[in-house]
């Protein structure tokens, strides 16, 4: 906080600032110490107030009626008594700040009367009785009736008596004698007024130099606090590059390191929030690169399963129309894991589609002879690889890729088996043949020549093919699911593409159990239709 905004805000304490109620409490407590000191300092006046006046009255009233008769005031009305006017004048002399003598006088009453005699020195300073003082009898009438055990000095105070009353009775008196002086009002009420422009002044200059305080307290306290919330203020609005400074090493300077630290802490769960946002609009952008619907044939039935390990996939299967009612088959499987290898599924199953689309078109034909012998599976995927090693090389990714082209009407299926896991061909009687690898994964040398394989499907048989992520994943106790297993499940006759994949996820998820996963499954099932019987 700037010195102009402590002068600003001197009178503002009770808007929410740390050096505002700082300075509030100073002053609040300047405050309680000036007054609790002036009422002590009143109250030693008063106790030596009144002890000097109970000691000067005693001293002279009993040294000037030590052997004097019974009543000898009372008997003295009308006579003049200096020795009273000197012990006004001695009164007088203890006067204090707060209490000065005004005029003395004594009241007095039968013992058996409740009437008040007030008896005064006349100018000629003799005694005289005048009417009584109505709160002056009052207060002496609530002494005098419980005057059994109380001391000899009272001390009235209130706004209609100001005055000390002390008991000078003797005990052969008849009498009741109560010798009074008033206080000066006026000099009380002036006193109490000077008192009260004191502590304006007081207050005022306390405020002021307990602001001045604040302001150096502020600088060393407020000032880290003041830094926090304008950093606290910054991340409200999403701002998570704010870092408050640590100059201190106590418990301010352990909470901007907390801050700090809690800074951190955002922006790490900002970053993950979007990579995590990124990693879902790649598996939306991966789950569309994926057929939306699987191509229904007559006889035929097609089916296929994906489950990825993380966020997106590096496999991918892929089902669709070619020229000649033809359909083309891919089930791949790219190397590594994660947004990489998912970037590259959709670049090798695009170029699959176009390039599987270009070669079946009418009149493109190749113009190497050697290609010419070439199917087109072996053209596509030879195509494929070329664009990848040459362009993408040095990236190091490549594909294991089944290619196959199959003809419904026949059953023949024209395929190549770049480096893929060997897909089966599954009859009644078990695993009829596999369909092994025909040449090297995609993508790892550029103008290698793909020689394609040819199967025709009997009808009620299955081409079963998976990626390695079905035959490596592990049980609890680290145990390969293996090729093995999955043989043993094929030795049955599948009642259907779809029964097929069904029991090969029942054995794998069972197999697997809490086990963690550490690469994508993919499964395609294609089953050519027996007939009714």
């Amino acid at each position: 906080m700037k010195a102009i905004d402590h002068v600003k805000c001197c009178f503002t304490f009770w808007r929410p600032s740390v050096a505002r109620r700082m300075t509030l409490y100073f002053v609040v407590f300047g405050f309680v110490v000036f007054f609790a000191s002036t009422v002590a300092h009143m109250l030693a006046a008063k106790k030596h107030f009144i002890h000097s006046a109970v000691r000067i009255v005693e001293h002279q009233v009993g040294h000037d009626q030590r052997d004097r008769p019974p009543d000898i005031i009372w008997k003295s009305i009308g006579r003049e008594r200096p020795e009273l006017t000197t012990l006004a004048q001695m009164l007088a002399s203890v006067s204090s700040a707060f209490y000065t003598v005004a005029e003395m006088e004594i009241y007095c009453r039968r013992r058996d009367n409740h009437r008040w005699q007030r008896i005064i020195l006349d100018d000629e300073q003799r005694l005289a009785v005048r009417p009584s003082e109505p709160a002056a009898v009052a207060s002496l009438t609530r002494k005098f009736n419980g005057r059994t055990g109380e001391e000899s000095f009272r001390f009235a105070l209130s706004e209609d008596v100001l005055a000390a009353y002390i008991d000078i009775t003797r005990p052969q008196d008849r009498h009741a004698y109560y010798l009074v002086f008033d206080i000066d009002r006026a000099g009380f009420a002036h006193m109490i007024s000077r008192k009260i422009l004191r502590l304006a002044v007081i207050t005022a200059t306390v405020l002021l130099l307990l602001r001045i305080l604040g302001y150096f307290f502020a600088r060393r306290l407020a000032r880290p606090i003041e830094t926090l919330s304008r950093g606290a203020e910054a991340v409200a609005r999403g701002d998570l590059t704010v870092q408050v400074p640590v100059s201190t090493h106590d418990e301010i300077g352990e909470l901007s390191r907390t801050f700090n630290h809690m800074i951190e802490g955002l922006r790490e769960r900002e970053d993950a929030r979007l990579s995590e946002f990124e990693l879902e609009k790649g598996r939306q952008i991966q789950r569309d690169f994926l057929p939306h619907q699987i191509p229904r044939l007559p006889d035929w039935e097609i089916a296929a399963f994906l489950d990825p390990a993380g966020q997106v996939s590096g496999d991918f299967y892929d089902v669709f129309p070619l020229e000649a009612n033809r359909i083309g088959l891919v089930i791949a499987d790219v190397c590594d894991k994660g947004m990489g290898s998912a970037f590259y599924m959709a670049l090798f199953r695009s170029l699959i589609r176009i390039y599987a689309e270009r070669v079946a078109q009418p009149g493109n034909t190749a113009s190497d002879p050697e290609e010419t012998a070439l199917t087109p599976v072996s053209r596509v995927t030879q195509l494929a690889n070329d664009y990848i090693a040459r362009n993408h090389g040095h990236d190091g990714m490549f594909a294991t890729i089944f290619f196959g082209v199959l003809d419904p009407r026949s059953g023949k299926l024209d395929y190549v088996n770049a480096g893929h896991e060997p897909l089966y061909v599954v009859g009644r009687d078990g695993i009829r043949t596999p369909l092994n690898p025909t040449g090297p994964a995609v993508g790892v040398m550029p103008g290698t020549v793909y020689r394609p394989a040819f199967v025709e499907l009997a009808r009620g048989e299955v081409l079963m093919g998976y990626t390695d992520g079905l035959t490596e994943a592990r049980s609890p106790e680290g145990e390969f699911y293996s090729r093995r297993r999955l043989q043993s499940l094929l030795s049955a006759s599948p009642y259907s593409a779809g029964d097929l994949l069904d029991r090969i996820k029942d054995s794998l998820f069972n197999f697997i159990g809490s086990a963690p996963r550490e690469d994508d499954v993919t499964l395609l099932a294609v089953q050519r239709i027996a007939p009714q019987i």
